[in-house]
């Protein structure tokens, strides 16, 4: 595992609806909220093209506090909503949530709600970011992720799965540098532009986690750089 400020909360965007699909899920699993919702084009949009219309109506009349104590009780970052403020989480939350997606854990101990998820991740359309550097550091590689924007603030939360089967979670909360919209997904990818050699399981883990280090002891790179965190699934 390789982390830099994993621990620390920063301005989520968009990857706080990880939270609102593990609620859901959660819900469907107790029994007291119907599958039919994930079927619903507002959530499966949600995630696909990242709007905000059925996230913010379901925080709206579900409420901040149930989502936040559910969030709790996974032992993820505590208190990701509040009035009047943007959501906030942590790298070590997002790789968690992605940990449990990847190994069909509790919220997503379901199958079909695991596959759901794992299915929109992988199609949704914005994939400049850890896609297309996991893609360009090992050709063949797959990714499902999330990403989120808001201000200055570009982050990616995703699971790469490597052509030989090894699976590992990144994410990469990144701010100002008069980045805008998309325009600091580019740089994400670039943080994964390793080595195109082919190498051993042990070796390309090792290649990576130092790569990363290297990248964000850069003095302007480590400031651009928020959070990030690094962990293979074995």
């Amino acid at each position: 595992m390789y982390s830099k400020n994993a621990h620390r909360a920063y301005t989520s965007a968009s990857t706080y609806k990880l939270f609102v699909a593990a609620s859901i899920y959660a819900r469907i699993n107790a029994g007291t909220l119907s599958r039919s919702v994930t079927r619903s084009s507002g959530f499966q949009q949600m995630i696909l093209h990242s709007r905000n219309e059925f996230a913010e109506h379901y925080l709206g009349t579900y409420g901040y506090g149930r989502v936040n104590n559910f969030v709790a009780k996974q032992n993820w970052y505590k208190h990701p909503f509040g009035t009047g403020r943007a959501a906030r989480t942590t790298a070590a939350t997002l790789v968690s949530v992605l940990r449990k997606l990847d190994q069909q854990k509790y919220p997503f101990n379901q199958s079909s709600s695991r596959q759901q998820l794992l299915s929109l991740m992988s199609r949704q359309v914005y994939r400049s970011g850890i896609p297309k550097g996991a893609a360009t550091a090992t050709k063949g590689s797959r990714v499902a992720d999330k990403v989120g924007w808001l201000w200055s603030y570009n982050n990616d939360a995703g699971i790469v799965t490597l052509p030989n089967g090894q699976r590992y979670a990144l994410v990469i909360m990144t701010h100002g540098h008069g980045q805008h919209g998309f325009s600091g997904f580019p740089r994400i990818a670039g943080l994964l532009k390793i080595s195109r050699q082919s190498c051993t399981v042990k070796r390309q883990r090792s290649k990576l986690m130092r790569f990363i280090k290297e990248l964000l002891s850069n003095q302007v790179i480590c400031s651009w750089v928020n959070s990030a965190n690094l962990m293979y699934f074995d």
